[in-house]
């Protein structure tokens, strides 16, 4: 009977070990290649097997396989282990949804939404304290879930207070933990600069830079832009225009346009409206603008006294908008009114109404105001009344930290 289970089990310790050893170079595909010598019926003993193939199909970006295999495995036998993985694989492929530009993957992201909600649920049920499962939550409240930055702030401040809280030796041998943590500080700083709380982000931020320097965990270009924000915030215009100088140089992606357009914002804040303009106009050319770029163009413009270039500026980025149209839709409301442009100035602002509702499920506070007034301007008291009714009840959201948020790269 000993000879039968150790014959039954050889198969699968030899998959696993053999998985092991091609998970050291990396060779995913030959992992996931493993997947046809894995019985229909799982049991206890090829768990581990499937575990290792589950992973690689994930950093193939298989993740329907890996989830349906590792469902499988959670059948037969349920712990935090898998119930991290699950929520991991959602988490990745949503991820990877917002990443179009880097291979086609597919999703119904709603199914993908939830599936991420119920696994992590269970993994933080099991192991509350999970560094790991904690910053994957902050990210995908702040990125996926549309700067849910609140709940993002709480999951990630977590994250940190349990690694900071890790005994030295542990701290010392856990290298992976040591990168969640710094990629923790950057997005906790994020989520708080985007919550108005100005002094925590600084202090994350700083705390990131300066414990990520010998590693770069966080691409010093992305640290760099993240703390001119903060100081821009903070009114220390000297400090925000020399990180943001700094970060033009500095290790990380080749675009780097968006620091062109934070150049900008510190000029304005300067009260520098022709400098404004130069660092756009000077450093990238129109082919090249995004829509937040397009937009901060047209703020300097308009404090240049230009309304004319202002609005053609605003126009073109709303050929290019998908996110954002509301901020710039806002904008041109404001210019049509000061112009008398009733008409114009109240078709701006109901579709940017329209626009942050169906896109974000929320109103925004300076569509609804704008709208408020181009109406009580335009002699529709009652429908003024309305509006203003719904704007005492319109959250106030901080939407003017309009850079492209870095794509996360994910941790194992």
């Amino acid at each position: 009977m000993t000879t039968q289970v150790q014959q039954a089990t050889a198969l699968p310790r030899a998959l696993f070990e053999h998985a092991c050893s091609l998970r050291e170079r990396c060779a995913w595909e030959q992992i996931a290649s493993l997947t046809d010598k894995l019985p229909p019926d799982l049991d206890r003993t090829w768990l581990p097997a499937a575990d290792e193939v589950a992973f690689a199909l994930g950093q193939l970006g298989r993740h329907r396989e890996a989830i349906d295999l590792l469902l499988r495995a959670c059948a037969v036998e349920g712990a935090w282990r898998r119930a991290s993985a699950l929520a991991y694989q959602h988490y990745a492929w949503a991820m990877a949804l917002q990443r179009p530009g880097k291979g086609r993957i597919e999703g119904d992201r709603e199914t993908i939404r939830k599936g991420f909600r119920r696994w992590i649920e269970e993994a933080l049920r099991l192991r509350p304290d999970s560094i790991k499962d904690l910053y994957r939550l902050g990210v995908f409240e702040a990125q996926v879930e549309s700067r849910h930055d609140a709940a993002a702030l709480r999951a990630l401040m977590k994250a940190i207070e349990h690694y900071v809280g890790l005994p030295d030796g542990e701290r010392e041998r856990r290298g992976d933990l040591r990168k969640v943590y710094l990629k923790a500080l950057y997005a906790a700083a994020r989520s708080a600069l985007r919550l108005g709380r100005v002094k925590l982000a600084r202090k994350l931020s700083f705390a990131c830079i300066r414990e990520d320097k010998e590693t770069d965990h966080v691409a010093p270009v992305h640290k760099l832009h993240l703390a001119a924000r903060v100081c821009l915030a903070s009114g220390e215009l000297d400090h925000a225009e020399r990180a943001a100088r700094v970060a033009l140089d500095g290790k990380g992606p080749a675009r780097r346009d968006y620091l062109f357009g934070l150049l900008s914002d510190i000029a304005l804040k300067r009260n520098d409206a022709s400098a404004a303009v130069a660092w756009i106009d000077t450093h990238v050319p129109p082919h090249r603008r995004d829509a937040s770029l397009w937009r901060r163009l047209g703020d300097a413009h308009r404090e240049a006294g230009d309304a004319q270039r202002a609005a053609a500026a605003w126009d073109n980025a709303l050929k290019k908008d998908r996110c954002g149209r509301h901020l710039t839709l806002v904008r041109l409301g404001e210019l049509y009114l000061e112009q008398g442009q009733l008409g114009r100035a109240e078709d701006a602002f109901r579709k940017a109404v329209d626009f942050c509702k169906s896109r974000y499920m929320r109103d925004d506070p300076r569509a609804l105001a704008g709208l408020g007034r181009a109406l009580q301007a335009r002699g529709k008291a009652a429908e003024a009344d309305r509006i203003r009714a719904r704007l005492a009840k319109a959250r106030p959201r901080d939407d003017q930290l309009e850079d492209p948020i870095e794509p996360d790269t994910e941790v194992a």
